[in-house]
């Protein structure tokens, strides 16, 4: 089955914020050879965590369902506010080898196929995403990071595929479809060993098309990587 950009998304994704008085150090979940202009970002009292049910594409006659859990953490290269996702748990080798090419760290869970993706324990984290009850505001207050362009980073030559540098997604016809804030049955999680207290969750249901990758600050990353 070919990998072949673009592809077309259609995800729920339920989101927990988290706002620690004591930063959270993820630089030990990071790709080897992140630039350190970056991984000195990495210990961070804000971050959130995303776990996506999602349809996509993978060519024109092609799809895939999988699930995955993103840890990104917010930050900032040449002035420019970014979400970098540390590290993803996927369940589907097509999406990690995809995401792989365009930039995210990815690591392959086994599907569990009865489970509610909603509630994850795995490596060193142990999270609950699952919703008490919904808040019945009809215009929900998402965060400022939820906006920010995904940074994403590449570093491979491997015959004819060769990237290196940092990039952020082509994305075209996105539709945010529905958004809801929820109260979680289970506040308090574990990520990273580390005992974290969600702040705020939501879920968002959005279709979107991923063209390809752009190149970012390509001079700075030249010279500093």
């Amino acid at each position: 089955m070919p990998i072949n950009l673009p592809n077309n998304f259609l995800c729920t994704a339920t989101t927990a914020v988290f706002d620690e008085p004591i930063p959270i150090d993820f630089q030990h979940l990071a790709q080897p050879g992140l630039p350190e202009l970056l991984l000195e970002q990495l210990s961070a009292h804000r971050f959130l965590v995303t776990t996506s049910v999602v349809t996509s594409t993978v060519s024109a006659e092609h799809s895939i369902s999988f699930v995955e859990t993103l840890f990104k953490v917010p930050v900032n290269l040449g002035g420019r506010d970014f979400l970098f996702p540390v590290v993803t748990y996927v369940d589907h080798e097509y999406s990690l080898v995809r995401g792989y090419l365009m930039g995210f760290n990815k690591l392959l869970t086994p599907k569990r196929q009865d489970a509610d993706p909603l509630a994850l324990v795995f490596a060193d984290h142990d999270l609950d995403f699952r919703a008490a009850a919904e808040d019945p505001s009809p215009t929900p207050q998402l965060p400022p990071e939820q906006d920010y362009p995904m940074l994403l980073w590449t570093d491979y030559s491997v015959g004819p595929a060769r990237s290196h540098g940092f990039m952020t997604l082509d994305i075209d016809a996105y539709c945010r479809r529905q958004v809801r804030s929820l109260a979680a049955e289970r506040a308090v999680q574990t990520v990273s060993g580390h005992k974290v207290t969600i702040s705020q969750l939501y879920v968002i249901e959005d279709t979107f098309t991923i063209r390809d990758v752009l190149p970012v600050l390509a001079q700075e990353t030249e010279d500093r990587s």
